[in-house]
């Protein structure tokens, strides 16, 4: 199996990194926002779950962005895929070739 991205597919997740990481940073910004304002967590409560909420997006950002480069796009791509960052528009910008392998690798 040839996990090689084709050059037009690196091109359009190249141009749609910083999309992503935006959409990302909202998500874990909302959540921090929800932690921070719940009534149900008494103050070092919210704290702990603050961090703990840190720690976990941390491992997101870096599995998802961390070390950008064509040759572990693919790996790059299935941590995307599975925080549901690539919306049903990105998935359909990309080749048949990389939508058919990204289909085989996560069955």
């Amino acid at each position: 199996m040839n996990m090689t991205v084709p050059e037009k597919d690196w091109k359009y997740l190249r141009s749609v990194q910083a999309v992503l990481l935006t959409s990302l940073g909202k998500r874990i910004n909302s959540k921090a926002i929800a932690i921070l304002q719940s009534t149900e967590l008494s103050e070092i409560e919210k704290y702990r779950a603050l961090f703990r909420h840190i720690q976990d997006s941390d491992k997101i950002v870096a599995e998802c962005f961390d070390d950008w480069r064509r040759s572990n796009i693919w790996f790059k791509l299935i941590a995307l895929y599975h925080h549901n960052l690539l919306t049903e528009d990105h998935l359909r910008d990309l080749t048949n070739e990389t939508k058919d392998l990204l289909e085989n690798v996560l069955r």
